[in-house]
């Protein structure tokens, strides 16, 4: 990647990263006030590096160049969606977390009773956001909103597993991938494919684009795993070493092997993108630079 393109590509990030982060204080700020309202603005604004809320603009921008204004409540969507679940993978019966976004995680900051609430409030707001977004077709909306809540079912279906562990002792791999698709790849996929669909993508070429964000997504994952066991809390801004005792891809294929099948990922993700010419940069750059560091 040139200076020029890398330019462009640090540019439309911190262009999205702006627009997210603006629009999510105004749709936060504008509900009634209350403990449980704190806390999800406490989860929600100022932090993360909005990688979802990137993918589903830069999917967009593949059929449309105002994909940042047609998408951006989708985008919104999704970040309200991922937030939720980071409330949820972080509470003591489950990774029993204490550090998220590089700041303590907000069990440890508010009161029990309205962080059980948090997720309900952040989930019922993406899906408010999303289908009120006058942009965009109404088709779409539906269709965007149908797939972030098949999405949400996933995901729990993919915690759940990564809880309980119950994978299989012949085959435990394809259970481990399957188990990362439902938890992680595909709010990606869904991300990607909501943001072509919202600008006017097809089925056909809406489906490329999704899987093309769910092998990011399982990069990512992979990724994940090697900054569990390879990576200081500083450097990805959450606890790490909340892995021990389970069974993950570093177990699988070791921290080099998990590199690799992560680099497999990407390519299979840029393949995908074969045939979408140069309106699929930016997304082809977020495919190649996924990592722990930068998620």
């Amino acid at each position: 990647m040139g200076t020029q393109a890398s330019t462009d590509f640090s540019a439309d990030k911190a262009e999205v990263r702006r627009a997210v982060e603006s629009f999510l204080e105004h749709t936060l700020f504008g509900l009634e006030p209350s403990a449980v309202v704190d806390c999800a603005r406490y989860v929600a604004l100022g932090g993360g590096h909005r990688w979802r809320a990137i993918v589903a603009v830069a999917a967009g921008r593949v059929f449309d160049d105002d994909a940042l204004t047609i998408g951006l409540p989708g985008a919104c969507a999704v970040e309200l969606a991922h937030a939720a679940s980071l409330v949820l993978d972080d509470l003591p019966s489950m990774d029993d977390a204490q550090i998220r976004r590089g700041k303590p995680c907000v069990h440890v900051v508010f009161p029990r009773w309205a962080v059980d609430m948090t997720p309900v409030l952040l989930l019922t707001t993406a899906y408010a956001v999303s289908l009120a977004n006058e942009k965009a077709p109404h088709g779409a909306r539906i269709k965007g909103a149908l797939l972030l809540s098949q999405t949400g079912q996933s995901m729990i279906a993919g915690q759940a597993q990564d809880v309980t562990q119950l994978f299989p002792e012949e085959s435990p791999e394809r259970r481990l991938l399957e188990c990362y698709t439902l938890k992680s790849g595909l709010l990606y996929a869904a991300a990607a494919k909501a943001g072509a669909m919202l600008c006017g993508a097809g089925d056909d070429d809406a489906g490329k684009v999704g899987r093309a964000g769910l092998n990011l997504g399982l990069s990512y994952q992979l990724m994940d795993d090697v900054a569990d066991v390879a990576a200081s809390t500083a450097d990805v801004g959450k606890t790490t070493g909340r892995d021990a005792g389970k069974w993950t891809a570093i177990d699988w294929l070791g921290v080099e092997g998990a590199r690799r099948e992560a680099d497999r990922f990407r390519d299979r993700g840029l393949a995908e993108l074969d045939g979408f010419g140069s309106r699929a940069d930016f997304l082809r750059s977020l495919v190649m630079e996924a990592s722990y560091a930068r998620s």
